[in-house]
């Protein structure tokens, strides 16, 4: 059975995090290896009660320890003070290692506000069945559309999904802007999260993908990645709160400019001091509180119910394991 683990980086994820672990080991993953950005954070504590959790802080010793054994440090390490790509990748090269020593076979990054959904099947049993040709999977993503003001475990509380633009038939955004009054579908990345099978000199290449030669790459859309961003007015207002006046453009080059619109829309909202302003954006582009719009996009095979998750989570017992 194949033994699949999961790297992600948190900052401050709150209730979401205990949900996020509980779900992901119901699917049979055999380790999940957590980095905290913030080396104080409170949920460090969470992650320690379960065996199948290693909690790492982005304290004085990693990042001396990813200076001295990182191979991507001379790229990353320069950016690691400003840009949290940089401390991703780099630490998604860490857990490669972490994972090696612990003899599992694959390994999957996605961020702590998304879920892997292989549909009503394990983990384990889909990766088994992936031709031994193929060392990287690619999984597109759906967004989440909130259908109320505010969240609090969207894991348990969100089942209203975007499909990926990759997964319409052709003509079907022109009709989502028609139906739904909203300007713009994904308000984020659409290109999906990706598992790689795992071996000493594995590296990562982005926070999207591994350094794989692209026949030896599957892409799908099932299993696929459920992207549970900005659910809760609270929850997207602390998003922009942490990221703060950043520039428009990634790893602060003029070369490489932020090219999701609402993304700098946002920045600037928080930036302006005027809350109004962001529960307006909030209103507008993420919330999803139509209930006759919303049944119209998914008769057209627009928007889906993905209500395993959080069915899933229900059943759960709330003991530590």
């Amino acid at each position: 059975m194949a033994r699949v683990c999961i790297i992600t980086t948190v900052r401050d994820p709150g209730v979401c995090l205990e949900s996020f672990i509980r779900y992901h080991l119901a699917l049979g993953i055999a380790h999940i290896y957590i980095f905290f950005d913030d080396p104080e954070d409170p949920a460090i504590q969470v992650a320690l009660q379960f065996s199948d959790v290693t909690a790492i802080p982005n304290d004085e010793a990693l990042q001396v320890q990813q200076a001295l054994g990182n191979v991507l440090y001379p790229k990353y390490g320069p950016h690691v003070g400003y840009e949290v790509m940089a401390r991703q990748i780099l630490n998604v090269e860490m857990a490669i290692q972490l994972a090696l020593d612990q003899n599992m076979d694959w390994i999957l990054r996605i961020d702590g506000d998304e879920l892997f959904y292989p549909g009503q099947t394990t983990a384990p049993n889909w990766f088994d069945r992936v031709s031994d040709d193929i060392f990287q999977v690619t999984f597109l993503n759906h967004e989440a559309a909130p259908e109320v003001f505010e969240v609090e475990d969207y894991f348990r509380d969100v089942t209203l999904f975007k499909k990926n633009p990759a997964a319409l038939e052709p003509g079907l955004c022109t009709e989502f802007q028609r139906v739904s009054g909203k300007s713009q579908y994904f308000l984020a990345y659409q290109n999906g999260k990706s598992a790689a099978r795992i071996y000493p000199s594995l590296l990562p290449n982005s926070v999207h993908s591994f350094d794989i030669p692209g026949d030896h790459t599957l892409v799908t859309s099932s299993p696929s990645i459920l992207h549970y961003l900005n659910c809760g007015f609270q929850n997207y207002y602390k998003k922009y709160a942490q990221l703060g006046n950043f520039p428009d453009y990634w790893w602060r080059s003029k070369s490489n400019p932020i090219r999701v619109p609402f993304h700098l829309t946002s920045r600037d909202a928080y930036c302006s001091g005027d809350r109004t302003r962001m529960e307006a954006l909030y209103q507008e582009f993420i919330l999803y509180n139509n209930p006759e719009a919303s049944q119209s996009l998914m008769e057209n095979g627009i928007l889906t119910r993905i209500c395993y998750p959080s069915q899933l989570l229900s059943s759960l017992s709330t003991s530590p394991v």
